[in-house]
């Protein structure tokens, strides 16, 4: 950020749009991630001091930007039923848990539910890629599929993409429209996509935004996100197999839950019954910590879609 110069409005009329936050890309040159309002953003974010910015204007600037953010969020929520899908975000696209947690989003949003997730890459991009086919033939998705598998990794090298002085590398720049380029030519060409919303950050900015959710709440701040997320998805959250981040997310759930913070026991659908139960025991801790009565009725631990589907779907706070 030089002087009053900001690559974004702190007091947003709404949430932004994967056109928005992408415009400037072109799918024919790998150049041109650099000109997309995302980007810009991102790397005058990292210039400031990232989080810890000692720079009072952009510290003001981005609190009024995350408010305008959370206020647009609660404006589209209105009326709305929300389902959160987390977890894995390093799910390769070629693998069949990332296929299984796109159809899990599409008969969500075809039910009638909002999908939500953080809006980064993995379990979070097929959530929003199964919610924007709703509208379309069930063979779209399989279609969907096969031209991302492409590109199936999330390169490593873009977490050090932007350096601290805001320059940047351009064969992580490239890396990033290669990962990029197949989802945005998908996205373009959806005539009407399902609705859905990304939650991500610009704390993780170097974690592509998904092109697939109509709404992106993107935020400067990851802790009014993280618990933001959680707190909006009063339908139910479905985690899906993760690490450190998930189950993090797991407990700040768990938390909202135990105290009511928000009126309601949202349900709790925990995917993969011996990941969550052997791998990362979470399991025998919120049995031990949630009543009898709430654990039997609102946490349900399954290898199923269906089953997590019908038990999100029959829930009414």
């Amino acid at each position: 950020m030089r002087g009053f110069q900001l690559p974004y409005q702190p007091i947003r009329p709404g949430l932004y749009t994967p056109d928005e936050l992408l415009s400037g890309f072109d799918p024919l040159d790998p150049a041109s991630f650099v000109r997309t309002r995302d980007f810009e953003i991102f790397r005058s974010y990292v210039s400031d001091g990232r989080a810890a910015t000692e720079n009072f204007f952009a510290g003001m600037m981005q609190s009024l930007h995350d408010n305008s953010i959370t206020q647009a969020v609660r404006g589209l929520l209105a009326g709305k039923r929300c389902v959160a899908i987390m977890g894995a975000h390093q799910l390769r696209r070629d693998e069949p848990l990332y296929a299984q947690i796109a159809e899990l989003s599409r008969a969500f949003t075809r039910s009638g539910l909002l999908v939500a997730s953080g809006g980064g890459p993995g379990a979070m991009e097929a959530s929003h890629l199964g919610a924007a086919l709703a509208g379309s033939p069930d063979a779209a998705l399989p279609e969907a599929l096969a031209r991302l598998a492409g590109h199936p990794s999330l390169p490593g090298m873009l977490k050090d993409m932007i350096a601290d002085d805001g320059s940047y590398g351009l064969p992580a720049v490239h890396a990033a429209h290669g990962w990029y380029r197949p989802a945005m030519e998908i996205w373009r060409g959806l005539e009407a996509p399902g609705e859905s919303l990304a939650v991500p950050t610009w704390h993780y900015g170097h974690e592509p935004t998904s092109p697939f959710a109509t709404h992106i709440a993107k935020y400067f701040q990851n802790s009014i996100r993280e618990d933001g997320l959680l707190a909006i998805a009063t339908q139910g959250i479905v985690f899906a197999p993760g690490k450190a981040g998930t189950i993090q997310e797991i407990f700040q759930d768990a938390t909202q839950n135990y105290y009511r913070v928000f009126k309601v026991f949202s349900p709790m659908v925990l995917l993969g019954s011996d990941y969550w139960t052997t791998t990362h025991p979470v399991v025998p801790l919120l049995r031990s910590l949630f009543h009898p009565a709430d654990f039997a009725a609102l946490v349900r631990i399954t290898d199923s879609l269906d089953e997590a589907r019908r038990f999100i779907e029959s829930f009414r706070p």
